[in-house]
């Protein structure tokens, strides 16, 4: 049997308890594959929706405290990606998400003391890369088929089709990622 065969087995009994714990706030099919460690925390006013294929590798956490959580079909975590949302995170379909990958939709107010919060809804559009060790913080809008680069801050919007390598660095259409030729590459004529 192979790996992600095993990881189905083994993930049923999970997204049933899943759906016995929390009711109908939460919504997923019942073949998954997850890795293991892979955690779903729901408060009483949270609802949280999976679709169909998700595939994690060791680690998976997602938390929604009163917000809404959605995650698109066959999306990708690596190991140790956290989620955590307090108003709403929408993850499209087919987007691949590397490891120690973070995606909060909520800051902490340190002016208003413990406990308070600043939340702004994140939206991950379809066909998404997220590189490792990126942080996708409140607020942020990426557009389809987007690539964020490894170690990356996302603050605000990415556009569609673009390579995103950071706060305060160019996003650069992916279609002239592919047609750029290195220096010194040219014919002379």
């Amino acid at each position: 049997m192979n790996e992600l065969a095993v990881r189905a087995a083994w993930s049923l009994p999970k997204v049933i308890w899943w759906k016995i714990k929390y009711g109908g706030r939460f919504r997923a099919p019942l073949v998954q594959s997850f890795g293991k460690h892979t955690e779903l925390h729901l408060d009483k006013k949270a609802k949280a929706s999976l679709g169909k294929e998700t595939v994690s590798r060791f680690g998976l956490f997602l938390r929604a405290e009163g917000g809404t959580l959605s995650i698109g079909d066959k999306c990708f975590f690596n190991t140790h990606v956290s989620v955590t949302c307090m108003e709403r995170i929408r993850i499209g379909d087919r987007c691949q998400i590397a490891n120690n990958v973070v995606i909060v939709d909520h800051d902490h107010d340190y002016r208003k003391g413990w406990g308070s919060y600043r939340t702004a809804p994140v939206e991950i559009g379809d066909d998404v890369w997220i590189g490792a060790n990126a942080v996708i913080l409140k607020g942020s809008r990426i557009g389809d088929g987007a690539v964020i680069a490894a170690g990356a801050v996302v603050r605000g919007q990415v556009a569609a089709h673009s390579v995103y390598l950071g706060i305060g660095k160019e996003q650069k259409p992916i279609e002239a990622e592919r047609t750029e030729k290195p220096e010194g590459t040219e014919v002379a004529g």
